[in-house]
């Protein structure tokens, strides 16, 4: 769902995302540029922040690195993002930073910035629902999740042949996928499906999973670590 008129072309699009591992606790952002047919992957954490402010750090970050003006498409899964910078800010600069109960605007320092950003020029704001196997949000995903764990993943530039259906950069792809089992905290692999689905048969609380590629097989391990 777009908030405002589809653009046939824009100079840029900016895929974000951002998150915290609890919230607030450590977290982590990442934004994709994708324009001119080339691709530029950033991404960040902090050791104490919250969802929203990551998901605002991350367009931050990612508009603050054009360089170039000219019409962009911000796509996020933030409806708390894309309500404030093309709703709510209005209100609240007429009301002096204040909501309309009176109360002071939440994160206002990064809400600043969002305006002055876009303020300068023509951003357009596309919603996408998350976990949903969109590519550029998936892999913004998995960028955001290895920061906010303290991990610092490889970040993409080049042309814009690097992402597949599952947002995973086409040179960490497996020839073959590869099966993960999980028991009381112990994680081993697997070359089929039916080896996996042997270690696991019965055993409560037990998982099973394919992976395509390292970046996917390193978050399972890292989810799956935290449980």
């Amino acid at each position: 769902m777009r908030t405002q008129p589809k653009i046939s072309a824009p100079v840029a699009t900016v895929f974000t995302d951002g998150g915290c591992i609890k919230n607030p606790g450590p977290g982590g952002w990442a934004a994709i540029i994708q324009s001119g047919g080339r691709v530029r992957e950033l991404g960040g954490g902090e050791a104490e922040t919250t969802n929203n402010r990551m998901e605002m750090l991350a367009v931050i970050r990612g508009l603050s690195s054009l360089q170039f003006s000219g019409e962009v498409l911000v796509v996020t899964d933030s409806r708390y993002v894309i309500d404030g910078a093309s709703k709510w800010i209005r209100g609240w600069k007429k009301n002096g930073w204040r909501k309309s109960d009176g109360g002071e605007v939440l994160n206002r320092d990064l809400w600043e910035e969002i305006d002055g950003l876009t303020s300068s020029r023509r951003v357009l704001w596309e919603h996408i629902r998350g976990h949903t196997g969109h590519p550029q949000n998936e892999r913004c995903d998995f960028i955001a999740n290895s920061f906010a764990r303290g991990q610092k993943p490889e970040l993409y530039e080049g042309d814009g042949s690097w992402i597949s259906q599952k947002g995973i950069l086409a040179e960490e792809k497996y020839e073959e996928p590869l099966y993960l089992s999980f028991i009381d905290g112990a994680i081993e692999e697997h070359r089929s499906w039916a080896e996996c689905e042997a270690r696991i048969r019965g055993v409560r609380g037990s998982k099973c999973k394919k992976v395509l590629s390292k970046s996917e097989h390193i978050e399972t391990i890292a989810k799956w670590g935290d449980q």
